[in-house]
């Protein structure tokens, strides 16, 4: 079974804490070229104009770390 990792950009303030913690090096932080609504484009330019994307969603386990260290719960993962 395929997990499905989202990251809501709208919350994502680029802390790296997921990426940090995956052991399957599921996500990758940099510069963000999203198009986001004013208030959310200013807590990205606040956090250094980067965010979590993923890059490698095949290799996620659901190990569920990276939801656990969100601190902004930008994250789900569904089976």
């Amino acid at each position: 079974m395929v997990a499905k990792v989202v990251v809501n950009h709208h919350r994502c303030e680029g802390k790296k804490t997921c990426a940090q913690v995956c052991p399957e090096a599921v996500f990758v932080i940099r510069k963000s070229d999203v198009v986001l609504p004013l208030l959310a484009r200013l807590k990205v330019w606040a956090h250094g104009g980067k965010q979590a994307f993923v890059v490698n969603e095949a290799a996620c386990t659901a190990c569920m770390k990276c939801v656990e260290v969100c601190p902004e719960d930008a994250i789900t993962v569904t089976l």
